[in-house]
């Protein structure tokens, strides 16, 4: 799996759109390339081609289409590849650059990243980091706590049911949920949050820290 990961971003198509975002992502519903593009995500895609040691060794064994939508926009690296702006792992060498990429975090996004991921049309998860919550955005819901999460679905009169740990015990967790029907998880503490949820149940989470890392266009 992870050398299939290792290969994301390597072809990159880049959609601007600049259009104002009126989708409600906390509410976990489905949605199109063609909706997000018209929100103002911005498009990154690639083809993986296997190999034939590739079709025996790896996961995807015939030619594969990914694409992510992202609310973070691209930048060209030294290479002149175009990635999602690099928000993460910085070096001492990079304080010039980290200092204008987190302000971009800040000012533009709201301290919110939004990740939407397609494998051949398909969307197999969304996920979403904020941190730190910037109060003052009434659109950024808090879900710092479990009873955060519970009173805002109820509110917006979504499904939400906590999922079982244990089925002896009939221990929950205290993070998973099943939202609007969709394995739903948060990993949260006071001043921050992350939700992931999976359509496909594939969880290709441990992609993320590299899109936004800049480890795919070094």
């Amino acid at each position: 799996m992870r050398k299939i990961t290792s290969l994301i971003l390597i072809i990159v198509l880049f959609i601007s759109c600049n259009k104002k975002n009126k989708i409600n992502h906390y509410l976990n519903k489905v949605v199109t390339q063609k909706e997000l593009l018209d929100n103002g995500f911005y498009k990154y895609s690639f083809v993986y081609i296997p190999n034939e040691e590739d079709k025996i060794d790896v996961y995807f064994k015939s030619v594969t289409k990914f694409e992510m939508y992202s609310n973070v926009k691209p930048e060209k690296n030294e290479g002149g590849q175009l990635c999602p702006i690099q928000l993460w792992h910085f070096y001492i060498e990079d304080s010039i650059k980290e200092k204008k990429n987190r302000d971009y975090l800040k000012n533009k996004l709201n301290n919110r990243i939004i990740t939407y991921f397609f494998r051949n049309d398909t969307l197999l998860y969304k996920d979403i980091i904020v941190d730190p919550i910037d109060e003052s955005q009434k659109d950024i819901a808090d879900f710092t706590s479990r009873d955060k999460i519970i009173k805002y679905y109820n509110g917006v009169k979504t499904s939400i049911k906590s999922q079982i740990k244990n089925k002896k015990t009939g221990e929950m967790y205290s993070n998973r949920f099943l939202i609007n029907n969709y394995n739903t998880r948060f990993y949260m503490d006071n001043h921050s949050y992350e939700m992931f949820v999976d359509y496909k149940e594939d969880n290709f989470h441990d992609v993320l820290d590299r899109l936004y890392g800049g480890t795919y266009c070094n």
